[in-house]
């Protein structure tokens, strides 16, 4: 890797100043000790000198790595600014004087005629020069004095000596030393590369810091213009309607008094601007207002909504003599949209119809997509269609179909472009197909509120529920995560959450799963991971495309028997098999093949009254069982569990039957008090998760 470019000046200064860092933060003098040491006791055995001597070079190199680290000291407290050049020229003068320790040392470590000696003289004198380079090796000059300085005594003595080896040995001592200078520049170039690169980042991450102060600037000043966009479009909103519905008022006055004819068509032109003037600013405050994620009812009747759309428009059809009709297939589900919205778009597109119809009919009619997961709304007409030259600009605003027609109805274009934006909003699409002369047909589509996959009409309101399922459950809404555990967790099946796409997958990869329910975003994801093999389940919240991977798709919100439904789809019949130690350790809190039972012999409105009083029966009995082993009264404490053992049994409440059960025989055994005392509060626990399963099966049961 190379740098691209130059530095400039200011560059350049600043990677010599992380050299000199290097220099600094490498540097450990002392290490050069322990090869001063070693050479000691050779010299003194080899030559029998006096050790007095021997020692003096070594005393001589302490002093010196202790000034040495003074002055790594004084660069770590140097000023801030001060020039890196001159504590280079430093470092390389003490490397100098460290160099030339080593040259006396030889002096007096030297053994002349005993080349084993000398030999290894060399080594250690090779060793240290080798060491002092890793750190030396960031400023050339500074391995270079000390290298000169250190090794220059060793090999003119080996020069003097003479001999075959003690030259060759001079010769190689040289050529290592330039080898490893020769690797200085090397080094250099690199450590500058790294370093220019780290000025980089650093200068990255402070321009990102930077950015991001901007950013979050920028966002609240959009955030404070949204909202004093939306303060003046309501006020101007309350400005302009509350004179303009006077004066319609006033007009409506006036046109069924009795006027002479010019006047009443004068009254009648004033009435029809008026009406213009209304639908455009109600136009431009739907196009302009951002409340689209504000609608707080998501659930619709599509038929309902086609025929409150058409009762209104009636009387406008038979003003112009027009047939308007409205057909619907048959069991039509729910979409997951605000119906006043839905009334809208509807309107809006009929009312258009009608306008560009001069004879024929207009007619409404809902259908469910092949697929079922939309209800698809076209309104088709008999009028002159829309010209090709147009076509493309339909759905933009200020950009009316047929300019003639908008001069005469006072149109400005924006009807489709709101209609258009509410659609997409809420997940569907909207278009149009039109052949000038003979009409328009246009439609929008809806998505399904819940599961749209359930066969036919049949109703799945009695769905038994799956048991024995171990489901991986990944959704960035932790409400709807919440709310679809608690669907399924009463019934013994295994709920493990993730809280990330990263563990979601990889839990997902080494860990066996019958379904993985996740949120659209990420099912895509999920299915392209490697090692995921469960089907999965995809929940759309409102606005949310359907992914183009997965096995099943359910639009939230969603009925407890259709998240059934489509787990059975996907995941199929439970093979029957001995229940592990965790399904033992936790059964099912509720039964669901009996409550399945139940609920198709009594029914849905008896069931919930017999729960109802099994919940206040249960509450006074948990209550007396707590008080009981309070007491130690462990004869009535058992009598109670048997009670509860009674009452829970014959509703399929599994869980709380078998620890109340379990407690009776406990307590009847005079088992021991702490034991009873931790069964006693199982039971209590576990009638408290059976209330919660039953509130969220049957919510008329709270």
């Amino acid at each position: 890797m190379t740098v691209d470019r130059p530095p400039d000046r200011r560059s350049a200064d600043a990677i010599f100043a992380g050299r000199i860092n290097v220099l600094y933060a490498l540097g450990r003098h002392y290490l050069s000790l322990p090869f001063a040491v070693l050479c000691v006791p050779a010299t003194v055995i080899a030559g029998s000198m006096p050790s007095v001597a021997t020692l003096m070079p070594l005393m001589l190199q302490i002093a010196v790595v202790i000034a040495a680290e003074q002055l790594t000291t004084a660069y770590r407290n140097r000023a801030p600014g001060s020039d890196p050049r001159y504590w280079a020229r430093r470092y390389t003068f003490v490397s100098a004087i460290a160099g030339a320790t080593w040259g006396v040392a030889a002096l007096f470590w030297f053994v002349w005629d005993s080349f084993p000696a000398q030999a290894y003289l060399c080594l250690a004198f090779l060793g240290m020069t080798a060491t002092e380079f890793i750190a030396r090796s960031a400023h050339r000059p500074a391995y270079v004095a000390h290298t000169a300085f250190a090794l220059g005594p060793l090999i003119v003595l080996l020069l003097v000596q003479g001999g075959l080896y003690a030259t060759l040995s001079a010769v190689l001592i040289a050529l290592f030393a330039a080898v490893l200078a020769s690797y200085c520049n090397g080094m250099a170039r690199l450590l500058d590369e790294s370093i220019h690169l780290r000025n980089e980042n650093g200068e990255l991450i402070v321009r990102l810091k930077r950015e991001k102060v901007e950013a979050v600037a920028a966002r609240d000043a959009a955030e404070n213009s949204a909202l004093a966009k939306s303060a003046f479009i309501a006020n101007i909103s309350h400005e302009l309607r509350t004179p303009l519905n006077a004066l319609l008022g006033m007009a409506q006055l006036l046109e069924r008094a009795d006027l002479p004819k010019q006047q009443a068509d004068h009254v009648k032109v004033m009435l029809q601007a008026g009406r213009g003037l209304q639908t455009l600013i109600d136009d431009v405050i739907a196009l302009t207002r951002d409340d689209d994620g504000q609608l707080e009812d998501e659930d619709c009747d599509p038929v309902q909504a086609a025929r409150a759309v058409a009762r209104v428009l009636q009387p406008r059809a038979w003003e112009k003599r027009l047939h308007l009709t409205l057909s619907a297939a048959s069991g039509l589900p729910r979409v997951a949209a605000d119906p006043r919205k839905v009334r809208q778009v509807l309107l809006k597109l009929a009312d258009n119809a009608l306008k560009f119809t001069e004879r024929g009919l207009v007619d409404i009619r809902l259908d469910l997509e092949s697929d079922r997961s939309a209800v698809r709304f076209t309104v088709t007409d008999t009028g002159h269609g829309v010209a090709d030259e147009v076509a493309h600009l339909l759905f933009s605003p200020f950009s009316p179909g047929d300019s003639s027609y908008a001069r005469r109805e006072q149109g400005a274009g924006l009807g489709l472009a709101v209609a258009k934006r509410v659609i997409e909003a809420a997940g569907g699409e909207i278009g149009f197909t039109s052949k000038p002369g003979e009409g328009a047909q246009f439609w929008f589509t809806l998505p399904v509120s819940g599961l749209a996959a359930a066969p036919g009409n049949e109703s799945v309101s009695q769905h038994t529920p799956p048991t024995g399922l171990t489901l991986l459950l990944y959704l960035r809404s932790g409400d709807v995560g919440a709310a679809l555990a608690h669907m399924l967790e009463p019934f013994g099946n295994r709920i493990v959450l993730a809280d990330t796409i990263a563990g979601a997958i990889g839990r997902a990869g080494k860990e066996h799963f019958d379904a993985i329910i996740t949120g659209a975003g990420d099912a895509d994801m999920l299915a392209a991971a490697p090692g995921v093999k469960a089907p999965l389940l995809a929940v759309l919240l409102r606005g949310d495309r359907a992914p183009a991977a997965t096995d099943k798709v359910l639009r939230w919100p969603v009925e407890a028997d259709q998240l059934y439904y489509a787990l059975e789809d996907i995941c199929g019949p439970k093979p029957e098999s001995p229940p592990n130690e965790t399904q033992a350790d936790l059964p099912a809190a509720i039964d669901a093949l009996a409550f399945s039972t139940l609920e198709k012999s009594v029914g849905v409105k008896a069931l919930v009254e017999i729960l109802q009083c099994y919940i206040v029966t249960a509450e006074q009995l948990t209550g007396a069982l707590s008080e009981a082993c309070e007491e130690e009264k462990w004869d009535d404490a058992a009598r109670l569990a048997q009670d509860i053992v009674g009452a829970a049994g014959g509703l399929g409440l599994s869980a709380i039957t078998q620890a109340a059960r379990q407690f009776a025989t406990s307590a009847r055994e005079a088992g021991d008090r702490h034991t009873l005392r931790n069964a006693a509060q199982l039971v209590v626990a576990e009638h408290a998760r059976a209330r919660q399963a039953l509130v969220h099966l049957y919510p008329d049961v709270a």
